[in-house]
This record gives C-alpha cells, sequence and structure tokens, in this order.
C-alpha cells in the first residue's frame, strides 16, 4: 500500500476509542532508567524516544531524532555513537500542497545477547497539518510484529521524560470504536485489539493482526446485566475478520434481547491456542446503555 494511503487509512480507519479500563500492574516501564552512557554531537535539538524489547523490557534501545537524521541504539548498550553513521530519510516524497513524507529504514536491531529484531520502520509525514506524524512498526524477535504511533507522540525532547514504548508482552485487550454498548444495537461492528500501554499517552504499542496465524480467532463472552437477578445472559461472538493493522473484529454483533442498562463483562479467549500471547487480563468491564433518545434507568 503506498505510504501516503498508508498512514491515511490508518489515521481514519485506526482512530480507535478504547474503553477506559485500569492500567495493568504488570507495566514494566512505570519507573525506568532512561541513562544513555554517550551520545553523538547533535546539529539540532533532539528528541528523544526509548523502546524497551521483550516480555521483561529489560533490553532498551533509544531512538534520537536530530532534524532529520535518526540516530537508534542498534546494539541496546546505551552508547549512541558506536552504531554506525546515522539513519537518512529514505523513500523522501513531496506530493504537494504542503504533504510529505517519507521513512527510516533499519534491518535489525541486534542487542549483544544474541536477540534480533527486524523490519524496522519509522515513518514520518505530514500531509498539511499543524504538527508531523509518526508511526513505528517493528518485528520483535523478528516473529512478532507490532505497530506504535498515529495517535499522539512518542517523542520528548527531555531525555529523562522520553516516553518509553514497549515492544513486547504482556498485552492488555481493548475494545474499539466503542466506549459502550447501546440498547438495540443490531448488525454492528465490535471489535478488539490488544496493547501494551508503555509509559503512557503517545507511548502505546499494538500487536499487528499478523502476528497471529488466522486459525487462531479471538472469541468475546459476554455477560449482560439483566433485570430481576436471573439466570446470567451470556453470548459469544467469533472475531474472524481482521483490518487497520491491529484490529480483529466482527460486524455480525447484535445486542441480545432481555439486556438491560448496567454493565457487561467481556472475557478474551483463544480456543484454538493459549500460549502465544500473554494477557494482562482475560476481563474487561463495558457500560450498557439506553439509546440516547431514552433516560437512562441504570442504578
Amino acid at each position: 500500500m503506498p505510504r501516503l494511503l498508508f498512514a491515511i487509512a490508518t489515521t481514519l480507519c485506526c482512530a480507535l476509542l478504547f474503553v477506559d479500563q485500569a492500567p495493568a500492574s504488570t507495566n514494566v516501564v512505570s519507573h525506568f532508567d532512561r541513562t544513555i552512557i554517550k551520545e553523538p554531537t547533535y546539529q539540532f535539538t533532539p528528541k528523544y524516544s526509548l523502546i524497551t524489547l521483550g516480555n521483561s523490557g529489560e533490553m532498551k534501545v533509544w531512538m534520537v531524532e536530530d532534524g532529520k537524521r535518526l540516530f537508534v541504539d542498534k546494539n541496546a548498550n546505551g552508547d549512541l555513537t558506536d552504531d554506525g553513521p546515522p539513519i537518512e530519510p529514505s523513500n523522501v516524497r513531496d506530493i504537494g500542497g504542503n504533504r510529505w513524507d517519507f521513512e527510516y529504514l533499519l534491518d535489525a536491531i541486534a542487542p549483544t545477547n544474541g536477540s534480533r529484531h527486524t523490519s524496522f520502520v519509522l515513518r514520518r509525514w505530514n500531509y498539511n497539518d499543524k504538527e508531523d506524524s509518526y508511526g513505528l512498526s517493528l518485528s520483535v524477535d523478528g516473529q512478532m510484529p507490532m505497530y506504535a504511533g498515529w495517535f499522539g507522540t512518542f517523542w520528548s525532547t527531555n531525555r529523562e521524560q522520553a516516553p518509553v514504548i514497549h515492544f513486547g508482552g504482556p498485552f492488555t485487550p481493548k475494545v474499539l470504536r466503542r466506549k459502550e454498548f447501546t440498547l438495540g444495537e443490531r448488525q454492528q461492528r465490535l471489535s478488539l485489539c490488544f496493547v501494551n500501554p508503555g509509559s503512557g499517552e503517545g507511548a502505546v504499542s499494538r500487536l499487528s493482526i499478523d502476528a497471529l496465524p488466522r486459525f487462531v480467532v479471538p472469541e468475546l463472552t459476554i455477560e449482560w446485566p439483566t433485570d430481576g437477578g436471573g439466570a446470567p445472559l451470556r453470548t459469544s461472538y467469533e472475531l474472524t475478520q481482521r483490518c487497520c493493522y491491529w484490529e480483529f473484529y466482527t460486524t455480525d454483533f447484535d445486542l441480545p434481547k432481555g439486556v438491560v442498562a448496567g454493565k457487561a463483562k467481556v472475557t478474551v479467549s483463544f480456543p484454538a491456542a493459549t500460549t502465544l500471547i500473554e494477557l494482562t487480563t482475560t476481563e474487561i468491564v463495558v457500560p450498557v446503555v439506553p439509546p440516547a433518545s431514552e433516560p437512562n434507568s441504570a442504578p
């Protein structure tokens, strides 16, 4: 897909509404050492971002953008001066009308522990916007593709406040494109993605849909609120469709009859596999609300 279409399609298709959820307690980047052993001489004000790799997050890789040059700590030793020359923009395009884009490309990040993280692509673009946008993709251990960026920023001119992007698990499931279920819904989209929150907004990373084999279909089982304390009402939905780089979904979603306003408990499972990815939780609580024209009678 051409980069302009990639950026536009991702921004429009995946400007997704995340359901509010408490941060996972296993977020390994909550308190993190941001020391750099040695830095090069910069030509402009540097912008810092820190990547941590793997489930433990112990492997640290600095990215520093200096104008339109990118320094990457390719061997993850904390020294930005022993990785060869900075990465220059590739595939530069001037589209016209104050619209342009380019990519920083790197074959692999190869720490001294022997791991190898491949297909590093940092996209930067501006399509007549106030600020430049960035999107980063990387395949962890060459096997688990992930994304970060597109929303917010993962840069800071203050190294000690540099956002930390965690490429690796464990992952937190998030409902997409909605903050609630609405009574009476019919044939709507029910979507899910798997994220690592990193150090906060702008540093969220997302598991690629290509990280899971096609035979692995996430399933959502929803326990709905009902009136009168009767038997629990449960429905299940297989998210057989994929799009927008990190979205698993189905459009065959009807809110069942007998549901009342309240809270629904959504449970995530993988019937065909159990060990492909580690999750911080398998449960999500989503409000159920009446249509906007009706009063909310929930207690």
